[in-house]
């Protein structure tokens, strides 16, 4: 056993089974218990190195432990950030990440161990796998984890400040569904056996954004007047993306026809469910009344896309939105008009999400909807 003296603190390092304990008197705690401080290495070098570095730590005012890890560090962050009131989708998205990105990969590190090469290390590997728009998100993650850490003086500094994001793969590219398969698909969504048609139909004739549906109250449509308000987003806050985002919008025929079909449907069934229903005054909604999650939406709209004989694998919800654009742009509606219709805040925006479903000059609203979902045929711009 070899007595040590780093700073103030009176130790020893000793032999314990494959390798070498160190041990620091830090005096007592409050029950009066003796504080130690203990670090373990394959050799006397690399404890006593350990124990210099937790010294210095714990001058600095951390209160260091090799029992708390990366993993805990994030899962600290978590439990404070579901008490938020961020969108469940939000939290859902980062349990997700740090459950398949996180954790397995340097989850289990010590915090106080944890270096910026690692980290840098560990978002390259990544990088192979993940978008990088994912990976910002999983690099935000350990920041703001890392970030809470020091707040609660588990660590000295944040090492994943120091790293850069690097780039991730490419997204796949959105796109729209021409004319006749648009009206393949919202001919079988209007099938009465597909509960999430009218999700369909209102995103294709009106451009209404996924997060804009699933929030969509019978408060905000005036069927009578053909109207819809987009008032709220499963966004942060509830808040739509933009102030721009809040918009009344004329609604297609078609689109009043599955809404008014949706509206009998629910009242039979919120007599059928009783007490059990739960009264969200919900558009798009489960047979009880409850909404709809990202996921549960992505399931079902890819069982239309299946009956209506499209590849439910190559298609995403938001896409509906795409083909929104795409449609009005064939049909002679200015980019202007297009822009004001999707709730974005210039033609810039429009023209770089855009830009493959746009053609240059056009024209208005949902009675070009009426038009094309009528004569079949799309006008030449």
């Amino acid at each position: 056993m070899a007595k040590i003296l780093i700073g103030k603190y009176e130790g020893s390092i000793y032999q314990e089974g494959n390798g070498y304990t160190g041990a620091l008197e830090l005096g007592h705690k409050p029950d009066g218990k003796r504080d130690r401080l203990k670090r373990k290495g394959r050799n006397k070098t690399i404890v006593l190195d350990k124990l210099k570095k937790a010294v210095a730590e714990l001058e600095e005012g951390v209160k260091s432990s090799p029992n708390y890890r990366v993993q805990d560090a994030v899962n600290d962050f978590l439990e404070a950030f579901a008490t938020s009131n961020r969108s469940e989708s939000s939290k859902d998205t980062y349990r997700r990440l740090t459950v398949h990105q996180i954790i397995p990969f340097i989850g289990h590190q010590p915090l106080t161990d944890l270096t910026a090469e690692q980290v840098d290390q560990w978002l390259n590997g990544r990088a192979k796998h993940l978008s990088t728009s994912t990976l910002a998100i999983v690099h935000s993650l350990l920041r703001r984890s890392l970030r809470r850490a020091m707040r609660f003086e588990k660590v000295g500094r944040n090492v994943a400040e120091l790293v850069d994001t690097p780039s991730g793969q490419g997204g796949r590219p959105s796109k729209s569904f021409t004319l006749e398969q648009a009206s393949t698909l919202m001919e079988e969504a209007a099938k009465p056996e597909h509960r999430l048609g009218v999700y369909v139909t209102l995103a294709v004739t009106s451009g209404l954004r996924t997060e804009e549906l699933r929030t969509l109250k019978w408060a905000d449509l005036d069927l009578d007047s053909a109207t819809v308000y987009v008032l709220r987003a499963d966004r942060h806050n509830g808040e739509t993306k933009t102030k721009l985002s809040r918009r009344g919008l004329g609604l297609a025929d078609v689109a009043i026809e599955a809404l008014r079909a949706l509206r009998t449907r629910q009242a039979a069934e919120r007599l059928q469910a009783g007490e059990a229903y739960q009264d969200h005054d919900l558009v798009i909604c489960h047979e009880d009344g409850t909404p709809y999650t990202a996921n549960s939406v992505r399931y079902w709209f890819r069982k239309i896309l299946t009956a209506a004989g499209l590849n439910g694998a190559e298609w995403c919800p938001r896409e509906l939105r795409h083909t929104f654009v795409s449609l009005m742009s064939d049909h002679g509606v200015s980019i202007e008009t297009i822009s004001k219709l999707v709730g974005h805040k210039n033609t810039k925006i429009t023209e770089e999400i855009y830009r493959h479903q746009l053609k240059p000059e056009i024209r208005d609203g949902a009675e070009h909807m009426n038009v094309i979902f009528k004569t079949g045929t799309a006008k030449s711009a």
